[in-house]
């Protein structure tokens, strides 16, 4: 497979490379420095298949009109195993409602709306251009694939 389509993710000051879209999840997964188990190969299947931001009772429910059986507690372990090689994204977007969104393929971010719950996107170079400004100012350097600000949109049909 030819590394073509590879591209980087910046984080803070470093630059990380990122599987292919279109890479076999086993090869993501080994990548990783994680094993290629059933749980983790049918969780990443899910999310990659996924447009935005999933529970766990949706990844659940998922696998099962997929036909693959998965108790929350495994759910909730590949989706931590995941999340701390930088795959996934855990994300509160409104109060108890904790959500997951595969990242590996940019930085991404969001505006959450706390007034009607909607979520709109955020650029990365307006994000980069603060962190940019936080690493001048304090020295500090700030790691941000995904970000989301919450607050009151100015458009928000419910306020």
């Amino acid at each position: 497979m030819s590394n073509s389509s590879t591209h980087t993710v910046n984080i803070g000051n470093q630059s990380i490379r990122m599987p292919p879209l279109n890479q076999p999840p086993s090869d993501i997964l080994r990548g990783s420095g994680l094993r290629a188990t059933p749980a983790r190969l049918a969780v990443i299947d899910v999310l990659r298949t996924t447009n935005g931001h999933v529970t766990v009772s949706e990844v659940i429910e998922t696998l099962a009109t997929l036909g693959a059986k998965f108790d929350q507690s495994t759910v909730y372990r590949v989706l931590s195993d995941l999340g701390g090689v930088g795959l996934v994204a855990e994300s509160r977007l409104s109060p108890g409602d904790t959500v997951f969104e595969w990242i590996s393929q940019s930085n991404h971010h969001h505006l959450q709306c706390t007034s009607c719950g909607r979520t709109l996107p955020l650029a990365d170079e307006l994000v980069q251009e603060f962190i940019h400004s936080v690493h001048e100012r304090h020295g500090f350097h700030v790691n941000a694939t995904h970000l989301v600000l919450s607050g009151i949109e100015h458009d928000c049909p419910e306020k």
